[in-house]
């Protein structure tokens, strides 16, 4: 694979973590997704899972919201920018395993 072409499918480490492409992968089909179902559904400790959020929070990825219901609960939804991120991300992988079959 010509040198220029591997670097074209370079994934994202923000994005490639474990625990992080599982949350986006919840939020993906979601308008949001409260911090506690995500806690179900990624089955991490809370502060493992706030430290995620909070990452890609920091990077415009996710934002993070109150619920109108319960000030206290927090809504996760990917941001514009991070839809067009995981999308590419996607993309990245998807030529990849192509790739991987020939």
């Amino acid at each position: 694979m010509p040198e220029r072409d591997a670097a074209s499918l370079r994934l994202d480490p923000l994005l490639h973590e474990p625990v992080r492409l599982t949350l986006l992968a919840a939020l993906a089909t979601s308008d949001y997704v409260e911090f506690s179902a995500l806690l179900s559904l990624i089955g991490v400790s809370k502060s493992a899972l706030s430290k995620h959020v909070s990452a890609l929070t920091d990077a415009g990825i996710v934002t993070v919201t109150s619920s109108p219901a319960d000030k206290r609960a927090r809504r996760i939804a990917l941001s514009d920018a991070g839809r067009e991120s995981f999308d590419a991300y996607l993309r990245r992988l998807e030529e990849i395993v192509r790739s991987a079959r020939g």
